[in-house]
C-alpha cells in the first residue's frame, strides 16, 4: 500500500537537498514565519494494522481502590507546588484554499480508490522553542472528519520540527476482531518529524495517513541549498 502511494506521488514530492553540516542556532535570530499545508487521507481498502490501535484501558473498581492510601496517619504538609507558567498564546492564521499549493496531490489521491481524502487544510504560524509553543488542536485549523481528532505542533530548535498527534476511530466492520467491543478503538498517528522549507513529507500508518508541507514565508524564499532547516548555512 505503502509502495504504491510512492508510486502515484512520484515527481510531485520536492527533491531534498544535499545532506548539510548543522551549524550552531543563533539564539539572537529572528523570529521566522512559516506555512504549513496538509492533507489527511484514509485508506478504503482492509491492511494489516500492525500494533497501532490504540484501546483504551477500562477502568475498573479494583484499579480504584488499589489507588487508595490505607495508612490513616496524616500526610505532613509539604511547600505547595507552584504552578506553571501558562504557555504564550500562539498567533496563526488559517490558509486561504485559494493559496494551496497541493492540489495536483488531492487530485491524484481522488484519482485512485483504494484513497479517501478526509481534510485539506494548511495555517501560517511564527516558529518558537518547543517548551514555549503550544500544540494546535485541529479543530482550530478546519472542521474534523468524523471520528478524527488531535493535535498540531510546529516548533524551531537546531532543526524545524513539525508534530502530528492524531487519532481517527476504528470503524466496527467486524466487532469479533476486538476483545472489548464496548470500548473505542483508535488508530494513531504520533510522530515527530524534522523539515527542510519547501519539503513534502509522509506520515505512515497502514489505516490513514497525513501528507505535509512547510515552507518559509517571506518575500523572496531562498533556494533550498541556501536554507537548512530554518537557519541559513554558514
Amino acid at each position: 500500500m505503502k509502495r504504491l502511494l510512492q508510486i502515484v506521488l512520484v515527481g510531485l514530492f520536492t527533491a531534498a537537498p544535499a545532506a548539510a553540516q548543522v551549524t550552531a542556532v543563533d539564539e539572537q535570530s529572528e523570529e521566522r514565519r512559516y506555512t504549513v499545508e496538509m492533507i489527511i487521507f484514509s485508506y478504503t481498502r482492509d491492511v494489516a494494522t500492525a500494533g497501532e490501535i490504540f484501546v483504551p484501558d477500562p477502568v475498573t473498581d479494583d484499579v480504584m481502590f488499589d489507588d487508595i492510601a490505607t495508612d490513616d496517619t496524616p500526610d505532613e504538609p509539604g511547600e505547595p507546588e507552584e504552578p506553571p507558567e501558562p504557555l504564550p498564546e500562539l498567533e496563526f492564521e488559517p490558509l486561504d484554499p485559494g493559496d494551496f499549493t497541493m492540489d495536483d496531490v488531492m487530485g491524484h489521491l481522488r484519482r485512485i480508490d483504494i484513497y479517501q481524502p478526509l481534510m485539506h487544510f494548511g495555517w501560517t504560524q511564527s516558529t518558537r522553542p518547543e517548551e514555549l509553543t503550544r500544540p494546535i488542536q485541529l479543530s482550530s485549523l478546519s472542521t474534523p472528519a468524523p471520528g478524527l481528532d488531535g493535535t498540531l505542533e510546529l516548533y524551531l530548535s537546531r532543526f524545524l520540527h513539525l508534530v502530528v498527534n492524531l487519532e481517527m476511530e476504528a470503524e466496527r466492520v467486524d466487532e469479533t476482531d476486538f476483545v472489548d467491543n464496548s470500548a473505542p478503538v483508535y488508530y494513531r498517528i504520533q510522530e515527530d518529524r524534522i523539515f527542510r522549507s519547501g519539503e513534502l513529507r509522509y506520515f505512515d500508518h497502514p489505516k490513514f495517513g497525513v501528507l505535509a508541507r512547510v515552507t518559509r514565508v517571506e518575500a523572496e524564499p531562498p533556494a533550498q541549498d541556501e536554507e537548512l532547516l530554518g537557519y541559513p548555512t554558514q
